[in-house]
Formats: C-alpha cells, sequence, structure tokens
C-alpha cells in the first residue's frame, strides 16, 4: 500500500472517530435537562423539609360540584412542622412531627384523616391547573395541579357530594388524634 494511501486512510477513520467520540459528551449531566418524575396520581413539590405528594383535587365530570383535596405532607426535618395547604377558600392546617407523614385521603388504608375536604368555591373547569399553597414555617410553595375528574373509573369513588357537610371544621371532635401522626390537627374549610 503506497504512503498517500495510509494517509488517506488514516484521515478517513480519524473524521468516523471524531463526532462519534463527540456525541458522547452530550449524555454528560452537565448538558442534559433534569427531569422531575412524579411517580403517582398528582402533583409534588418540597416546602422547607416537608414534601408534598400526590396533591390532586376531583371533581364530576361536568366540574359543577365541590372538588375533593388529597394530599400527603412528610417531615424530612428534625423538628415538628406546621405546614398549612391552601386552595381557593379552603385551607387546611397540621402539625407533622419529625419524620412522620400524613396522608388525607379517606379511602386509604394509610390515611391520618377520615375527614373529606372539598373545595366549594373553586373557579375552575375540568383539566385546568389550580394553585394550591403549601406553607411550613416561614416557608411558601404554589404548587399547580390539575383538577381531575371521575372520567376515570377509578375516581369515581372520590367525587363529593354537593352537600358541604363533608367539610371538616374547627370543633375539637374533628381533629386527628395523635396516633395519627398529628400533634395538633386541624382542618378548617372557610366557605
Amino acid at each position: 500500500m503506497k504512503r498517500h494511501n495510509r494517509a488517506a486512510l488514516a484521515v478517513a477513520a480519524l473524521a468516523l472517530v471524531i463526532p462519534v467520540s463527540g456525541c458522547a459528551s452530550l449524555l454528560s449531566p452537565h448538558q442534559t435537562a433534569e427531569y422531575h418524575y412524579n411517580g403517582g396520581d398528582g402533583a409534588s413539590g418540597s416546602v422547607g423539609d416537608v414534601e408534598v405528594r400526590g396533591l390532586m383535587l376531583i371533581t364530576d365530570e361536568k366540574g359543577s360540584g365541590p372538588a375533593q383535596l388529597f394530599f400527603t405532607l412528610i417531615n424530612k426535618g428534625d423538628s415538628t412542622a406546621k405546614v398549612s395547604v391552601e386552595v381557593a377558600d379552603t385551607t387546611v392546617s397540621e402539625s407533622i412531627k419529625a419524620g412522620d407523614t400524613f396522608v388525607q385521603d379517606p379511602k386509604s388504608p394509610e390515611t391520618s384523616s377520615k375527614e373529606v375536604v372539598t373545595v366549594d368555591s373553586l373557579k375552575a373547569k375540568p383539566g385546568d391547573l389550580v394553585d394550591v399553597t403549601v406553607k411550613s414555617g416561614s416557608d411558601e410553595k404554589v404548587i399547580e395541579t390539575q383538577l381531575l375528574t371521575n372520567a376515570l373509573p377509578y375516581y369515581e369513588e372520590y367525587v363529593p357530594s354537593d352537600s358541604s357537610s363533608d367539610s371538616p371544621s374547627e370543633s375539637p371532635s374533628n381533629m386527628p388524634s395523635e396516633d395519627a401522626g398529628s400533634a395538633e390537627g386541624t382542618a378548617a374549610a372557610n366557605g
């Protein structure tokens, strides 16, 4: 083989290797987007030491009635966290001990509260994103969650009735017990 042919072959091989090795740099964590996946239904976020999971609202398919509020709060801090969840004119306040979890889902076996939390004056249509404000101490975050409906059969049982009698009040009989993970739990529906 002549010297020119070898040089041309070496240049061609190098021309193939350089672009291929350059593509590998696109996979580095410095150049790829960071994507947060919500592994279940509802939205999630963090407010201070408290993680919010499964934040969602469910209403009827027409969007004509109240919506039921669901969420899970996980206190990752070293002290009790006083957390409030506000949507429209409804506020739910809970105290969660360090390392504990509070589940607002009356039909779940892991629930911390058997009370249904309904939001009556929600100005949103099914499918809209709704702002939910979560406060923990001096930290505050607005988390957007979608207003879901009973269009999916497994949400049918979660559509609240039109009566607001299911809404929790500030009476002592509605406060969760200390065994349920809430030291000073109160749920208040203003409306």
